[in-house]
């Protein structure tokens, strides 16, 4: 595997809040946020941060574009010798797509990106060749107001992309796009990847993450859980090896896969047809239903997809991980001491 582009070590930001005293009354305290989180950004790589509302992924973004100060913790990146140096700015790295951004008016795309590139100190030579990138160059003189939002995710990206950053973060970049749309979206993130941009990606829509991201970090009330390549983090949550067995007829018990070393994870059967879904050895499975007289029609392994993944891993149901947006969702897990400033 090639070097990480960056490596982020047990870094921290939490948010400060008032706990004003009578003797006191401006006083803060830390609260709510990210806390010791470690993980690695590789080129050409697409990463997925998953978790329930309020788990932290946008404060870890605006700490990874270096919007929000890291407040303990390391962030280094290699040499060409493979040393690790400190990184001093993250905005010198990353470009920053945030959840909502509001284009709007009268100016058109390519305007509104030469006013961005001033800003940033930058010429505008390579800014028709964004515009293709990222699809917009049939568009380069439409105005704001006449953008669908399909294009104004893509004028976010190409607004992220000034300045040819090394990583890409993109903060829930699927809201209010209908599927083609989306669609085309992600082929834009593949074809960004296919250059060699390392792309974080945070999403509540996980159903459109699958087939686009290569590692997944989950999160949950400021902390990683779990992060690595799709099929590690499956094994290590026991969503790997699992198979669906269907056929016709009915299902009268599975006392018959009590000698193997066998999961039976879903059973359903009615009078017409039946179904086994399971987590072991396929091959005795399947044996043991024909031993049994079953007829199976059909055997194929069942992929974990992203809610799984997440439930697995937080112990949470599917409900609570759609549904869970109290406050106490940025309380870490493990006791931490709040700090006052000072």
């Amino acid at each position: 595997m090639a070097d990480p582009l960056l490596t982020f070590d047990e870094v921290q930001h939490r948010h400060a809040v008032p706990a004003p005293k009578a003797w006191k009354p401006w006083a803060k305290r830390a609260g709510a946020g990210i806390h010791g989180i470690s993980l690695s950004l590789y080129p050409g790589q697409v990463l997925g941060l998953v978790g329930p509302n309020g788990a932290g992924k946008t404060t870890l973004l605006r700490m990874m574009a270096g919007v929000l100060p890291i407040q303990s913790g390391t962030v280094t990146a290699p040499t060409e010798d493979r040393h690790s140096v400190a990184v001093e700015d993250l905005r010198n790295w990353a470009g920053h797509m945030p959840e909502q951004v509001r284009w709007q008016g009268a100016i058109t795309v390519v305007d509104m990106l030469e006013q961005l590139s001033d800003m940033r100190g930058q010429r505008h030579h390579h800014l028709h060749g964004l515009l293709n990138l990222v699809g917009l160059h049939e568009r380069a003189e439409e105005p704001l107001d006449n953008l669908s939002q399909g294009m104004r995710q893509r004028l976010s990206i190409a607004a992220a992309l000034l300045g040819s950053p090394k990583v890409l973060l993109l903060d829930e970049p699927f809201n209010g796009l209908d599927p083609v749309a989306a669609e085309a979206f992600a082929a834009l993130v593949r074809r960004l990847a296919g250059k060699g941009v390392s792309i974080v990606i945070s999403s509540h829509m996980v159903t459109q993450l699958e087939g686009l991201i290569d590692r997944i970090a989950l999160l949950h009330r400021g902390q990683l859980l779990d992060e690595g390549p799709l099929a590690d983090v499956e094994k290590r949550l026991a969503l790997d090896g699992r198979y669906q067995l269907t056929g016709p007829g009915e299902l009268d018990d599975t006392n018959f896969l009590g000698h193997l070393d066998t999961d039976v994870l879903v059973t359903k059967s009615t009078e017409a047809s039946w179904s086994l879904t399971v987590r072991g050895d396929a091959e005795r499975v399947l044996q043991a239903c024909n031993d049994h007289g079953l007829s199976v029609a059909s055997w194929a392994p069942v992929k974990p997809n992203l809610v799984e993944w997440l439930c697995a891993a937080t112990g949470m149901s599917l409900d609570d991980i759609s549904l869970d947006v109290a406050s106490s969702a940025m309380v870490p897990m493990m006791a931490m001491e709040a700090m006052e400033d000072e």
